[in-house]
């Protein structure tokens, strides 16, 4: 090949294009930013990475490309990649399977309940949180099924047994929003427990729950509720008065467990005799097995997009981990944290994102080993805002007075993720300017004593963006 010559080399230089130089008010709007950063006197670390979306033109770098804790920041990564991985229209299937009946109706052989990570065996998107297993019973009422002799297993192959993610601390073990995760779910992961004098009952209703009751009778009710991790035995302790009714609402430990101890109970209650237990399965022996197995009933999810939603405006962490290890089992052929993440990195460098410093140990950004830059925010939030899913992606994000942003930047044009954690907060997302120009930030503060300066900080930070009428 015949080296360029001098001309041909400037002429194809001369055919770039020219790089822009900032507009006039890019400077003053950046000393503001840096101002408003100075004012708060926050004594923790704050990271902010600010650019125009369409031209690329970074406003503002302070600590930008720092690894920083995201708190539920962190959803705006693992939405993103969902989204790119499966398609807004995506609907995860959960399976009823078993050998075909004999005579007389009865199924002599195990029934799988077979899970692909769906989320949704929950109110408000199925009411009671139990009926797609309602409906199981039926379509084994339709197909002839009058018994079963044999297990009720649940197929939870789709996803590692590391229900809990890592990091996650002990004090969360029983609150509803660290909800353990598994292949197979019902009812969010969560058990209510209505206690009185005489008996304790659970709803819903599940074979895999016991209880180690050492209530006594007094006056007055004070009633505690704990379990060790690792375990679904209940301890129920304290003092409860004669004809008092208690609730308490507790995590499980083994969500497929207690997915399948809840379809026994059903089995029973539908009519269908049932003489064996319930149990995981044995996924050297069995998972081979299964897809020659009868289909006796499919259940479909709601669209991907509905569930991406809930996790961005709700900041649903148990739909997040879901989707988090659904990504995994679709890229490395089996759900977990690790695979999670290989996923997550895959779409980031597809779209020449930089991963360096990245670490996501869970997919909600409960756990405070999880890291993002403010860049690397930024950067996702770009290479969506040009995908093909790009409507869909950012009307997931809570609009100002909308979901978690409920109480926060109303009126103002602004699609945008909360995060919380016990001395971390973030906000990253879009805004409109008055000039009209959609700007993508990440506000990330780590390590204050407490959160409501950073808060403010982030608020400020979108006004001031919001209200700027000149190009930038």
């Amino acid at each position: 090949m015949r080296p360029l010559s001098l001309l041909c080399l400037w002429a194809l230089l001369m055919a770039l294009p020219a790089v822009a130089d900032p507009p006039p008010s890019a400077i003053p709007f950046k000393q503001k930013i840096s101002n408003m950063v100075q004012s708060t006197g926050l004594r923790g670390k704050c990271g902010i990475y600010i650019k125009v979306v369409k031209t690329g033109r970074v406003l503002y770098n302070e600590n930008g490309s720092t690894p920083m804790i995201p708190a539920s920041n962190l959803k705006v990564l693992t939405t993103a990649a969902a989204l790119d991985a499966f398609g807004p229209e995506h609907r995860f299937e959960t399976e009823l399977r078993g050998p075909e009946p004999g005579s007389g109706g009865i199924i002599a052989g195990h029934l799988y309940l077979v899970g692909s990570g769906d989320p949704s065996f929950c109110e408000p998107y199925n009411t009671p949180a139990t009926e797609p297993f309602r409906f199981f019973v039926r379509q084994l009422r339709k197909a002839g099924v009058k018994g079963v002799v044999g297990d009720v297993v649940a197929d939870d192959s789709a996803f590692d047994r590391e229900f809990r993610g890592r990091g996650w601390f002990e004090r969360y073990l029983l609150d509803d929003y660290a909800a353990g995760v598994a292949a197979l779910s019902v009812n969010a992961n969560l058990v209510e427990l209505i206690i009185t004098p005489g008996k304790i009952l659970t709803n819903p209703s599940s074979a895999s729950i016991r209880f180690e009751n050492k209530l006594k009778p007094g006056d007055y009710s004070e009633v505690y509720v704990t379990r060790e991790d690792g375990s679904d035995l209940v301890s129920v302790s304290g003092v409860i008065a004669p004809g008092a009714v208690v609730h308490r609402t507790i995590t499980v430990d083994n969500p497929a467990l207690f997915s399948a101890g809840v379809f026994a109970r059903l089995l029973e209650k539908g009519g269908i005799s049932h003489t064996g237990s319930f149990r995981l399965i044995d996924r050297t022996v069995e998972s081979p097995r299964v897809g020659k197995l009868k289909v006796y009933a499919r259940f479909k999810s709601p669209p991907l997009i509905e569930l991406a939603s809930q996790v961005n405006r709700e900041s649903d962490n148990l739909f997040a981990q879901h989707l988090f290890k659904s990504l995994g089992w679709r890229h490395g052929g089996h759900g977990s944290a690790t695979s999670g993440e290989a996923a997550v990195v895959a779409f980031m460098r597809k779209n020449g994102i930089d991963t360096s410093g990245l670490k996501m140990v869970d997919g909600c950004g409960l756990s405070t080993l999880d890291r993002v830059s403010p860049r690397q925010m930024v950067e996702v939030l770009g290479a969506m805002w040009q995908h093909e899913y790009a409507q869909q992606f950012i009307d997931s994000l809570p609009s100002g007075g909308q979901g978690t942003l409920a109480y926060r930047l109303s009126g103002l044009a602004v699609r945008a993720k909360t995060g919380t954690l016990k001395g971390h907060s973030g906000l990253s997302g879009y805004v409109v300017s008055a000039y009209g120009q959609t700007i993508a930030f990440s506000v990330l503060v780590n390590e204050v004593e407490g959160t409501w300066s950073a808060v403010d900080l982030e608020d400020r930070v979108v006004q001031a963006i919001a209200g700027w009428r000149d190009p930038l």
